[in-house]
C-alpha cells in the first residue's frame, strides 16, 4: 500500500536534487505521486515503502526519508498540534519498545531545535505510556524538519551513512586527475538518465572512470572508451579496485565507436572540455558535433545523452543541428571554481 513519505534533500547544488530523485522515484515506482514543499529541501511523495528506502540508497542528493505525519508552519504550537493520539499510532509501530525524537534545520530556521525535541518526546510519552526514552539505539526516531516556514513531522526510515562516498572520492582512488568528477555528481548523472537496472550504459569519454564506476555500482552494465591508454590503464585500475569483474574499458576515440547501433539505454558522459584529455586539435564544439554524429545511433529508441558541458557552450545550437530535445538543465559546480552545465538530452 501506498503512503506518503517524505525526503530530505542535499543542499550542495540548486536544482539537480530534487530532479535526481523524481527520476529514480518514477524509475521504482512510476504511479508515484511526487511534489516538491514550497521549492524548499523536502520533496513529499505518495510510494511504497520498498520504493522510498531504496530511493534513498541509489540517490545522490537524498539523505533520508520518513514516514509523513504531517506538515506545519514552523511555530511551536503548531509543530505540537500534529502529536495526537492517532498520529501516534500510525507512526509508532506496536513493537516498538524505545523512542528518540530528533530535529534538523534547514535554510536558516531559527526554532529551538533541543526545546522543541523535549516537548514532542513529552506528548508522545503521554499518549504512549509504555514507551521509554533511548537517544542512542531506538527502536523508532520521530524526526522533524524546520525551514523558516513550513516544518514537516515523521518517523524515520531511511537514512544515507555520513561518509557514502568516503572512499570513492576522487583524490583516495587508486588513480585520479586534477579534472576527475566526484562520485556525488557522477551518480545523479546516472539517475537522471532514468534507466532500468541492468540497463546498457557508454561512457564514450571515460576518463579515470568516475561515472563507470557509479554505474555498475548501480547495477548497470557500463562501458567506456578513453582515447588515452595511459589514461585508461589508470581507469582500470580504479574499476578494479571498486567493481572487480566489470573492467569494460576500451582504448578508442568517441568520435569512431566500435560498437553496433541501438544496443546503448543511455550515454553519460563528461567531455574534456580543456582538459588533460582533450583532443588536441578540435575545439570543444566541433567535438561534441562529431561525438553525437557518431554516437546517436549508438541509443535505443527512447534513449537519453547525459553530460556535463562548459557553461559557454551555444547549447541550442548543438542540439538543434542533432535533433535533440532539452529535457532538463542544471547548473552545477563541479569542483573549486569550475561551473557546468549537466544537461539531459532525448532524441
Amino acid at each position: 500500500m501506498r503512503e506518503k513519505f517524505f525526503f530530505l534533500l542535499s543542499g550542495e547544488h540548486e536544482t539537480i536534487p530534487a530532479s535526481e530523485l523524481r527520476s529514480i522515484l518514477s524509475l521504482l515506482d512510476p504511479g508515484a505521486r511526487i511534489h516538491e514543499l514550497n521549492g524548499e529541501r523536502i520533496i513529499i511523495a505518495e510510494t511504497f515503502e520498498d520504493a522510498a528506502r531504496e530511493a534513498v540508497r541509489r540517490t545522490a542528493y537524498t539523505k533520508l526519508c520518513g514516514r509523513l505525519a504531517g506538515v506545519a508552519e514552523t511555530r511551536p504550537e503548531s509543530i505540537l498540534g500534529m502529536i495526537s493520539r492517532e498520529t501516534v499510532e500510525r507512526i509508532i509501530p506496536p513493537t516498538a519498545l524505545t523512542v528518540a525524537v530528533r530535529g534538523r534545520r534547514i535554510m536558516g530556521a531559527r526554532i529551538d531545535k533541543l526545546g522543541l525535541e523535549r516537548m514532542i518526546g513529552g506528548r508522545i510519552l503521554d499518549l504512549k505510556p509504555g514507551l521509554k526514552v533511548d537517544l542512542r539505539k531506538p527502536d523508532i526516531t520521530i524526526l522533524f524538519i524546520s525551514s523558516p516556514s513550513e516544518t514537516v513531522l515523521g518517523s524515520l526510515v531511511e537514512s544515507k551513512p555520513r561518509r557514502f562516498f568516503h572512499d570513492r572520492l576522487a583524490g583516495r582512488r587508486p588513480f585520479s586527475l586534477p579534472s576527475a568528477m566526484q562520485p556525488d555528481l557522477s551518480r545523479a548523472m546516472v539517475n537522471l538518465a532514468g534507466v532500468r537496472p541492468g540497463g546498457r550504459i557508454l561512457d564514450p569519454f571515460a576518463g579515470t572512470g568516475g561515472i563507470m564506476i557509479e554505474g555498475i555500482l548501480l547495477g548497470y552494465r557500463v562501458y567506456g572508451i578513453e582515447l588515452k591508454r595511459w589514461i585508461a590503464d589508470g581507469a582500470l585500475r580504479n574499476l578494479s579496485h571498486y567493481a572487480p569483474g566489470e573492467e569494460s574499458m576500451i582504448v578508442g576515440d568517441a568520435r569512431r565507436p566500435m560498437f553496433r547501433d541501438h544496443v546503448f539505454d543511455a550515454i553519460i558522459t563528461d567531455p574534456p572540455y580543456g582538459r588533460s584529455t582533450t583532443v588536441p586539435d578540435e575545439s570543444v564544439t566541433a567535438l561534441l558535433d562529431k561525438f553525437l554524429e557518431s554516437c546517436l545511433s549508438l541509443l535505443k529508441n527512447g534513449g537519453r545523452i547525459v553530460m556535463a558541458l562548459p557553461v559557454e557552450i551555444n547549447l541550442e545550437a548543438l542540439i538543434k543541428r542533432h535533433g535533440l530535445r532539452l529535457r532538463e538543465s542544471h547548473i552545477v559546480r563541479v569542483h573549486g571554481s569550475l561551473v557546468r552545465r549537466v544537461v539531459v538530452l532525448e532524441r
